[in-house]
């Protein structure tokens, strides 16, 4: 091709493409609806924007009627496991936080304790007065350890609480599951007998071809040769 013919042909495209995107405004475009409905989407509550994200994901996993039944229920299953397994690590670095934040406030008190008696050996005092003290100690010591163990159950309570949250909302999916996994497990018998079905009609009819075929060369077979006439 000339080098005149590469250029001609290069305007050309050029041309086709501004034209193409010249012919609608963004208002009359794909992308204006797709705008509106990511705007749309932000508006939606996150509680209902959750609800209609794990209804996309039930409907998704049982989207491909291919897919048999159990290899279905073990994708659910999987990923069901998966979250209770973060869910598990959640927990226990929670425990893990919590527990070192005790461990701190228990060390500092210590010291605090120790210091005080260091300070008070220091002074002279009547027994009246050092009695006093250290039952003072005591007294801290007894009421830091029950706040400790009052914030300890405290915790605890809301661990057991999002346990039992959790545990109801993996049975509430489950349950939701199998109600769908039902319905898909009908709907994967009667693709797959319609395809066996489809799937026989077409040997069937492949059989009877091949009968028919055969049946032609039978019947031409069984006819009089008719000797061709040489040319005089």
């Amino acid at each position: 091709m000339s080098a005149h013919r590469l250029w001609s042909a290069f305007f050309v495209c050029l041309f086709l493409t501004s034209l193409a995107q010249a012919q609608v405004d963004d208002k009359y475009s794909l992308k204006a609806d797709r705008e509106a409905f990511d705007k749309i989407r932000q508006e939606v509550p996150d509680a209902k924007k959750k609800e209609n994200d794990e209804k996309a994901f039930m409907d998704e996993m049982m989207g491909d009627i291919s897919r048999p039944p159990a290899e279905v229920r073990g994708k659910f299953s999987s990923v069901l496991n998966k979250k209770r397994e973060v869910f598990q690590k959640d927990m226990n670095k929670k425990r893990e936080e919590f527990s070192k934040q005790q461990l701190k406030a228990r060390e500092e008190f210590t010291k605090q304790l120790q210091q005080a008696r260091e300070g008070f050996a220091r002074t002279k005092t009547s027994p009246e007065n050092r009695r006093e003290f250290f039952s003072n100690l005591d007294t801290k010591r007894k009421d830091f350890y029950s706040d400790q163990k009052e914030k300890r159950d405290e915790f605890e309570t809301g661990i057991r609480d999002k346990r039992k949250d959790f545990d109801d909302y993996a049975r509430e999916k489950t349950n939701e599951f199998n109600q769908k996994h039902r319905d898909y497990t009908k709907r994967f018998e009667e693709n797959k007998k319609a395809l066996n079905d489809q799937k026989k009609k077409v040997e069937v009819d492949k059989k009877n071809l091949q009968k028919n075929v055969e049946q032609e060369y039978q019947d031409i077979n069984k006819k009089p040769v008719t000797p061709l006439e040489s040319g005089e």
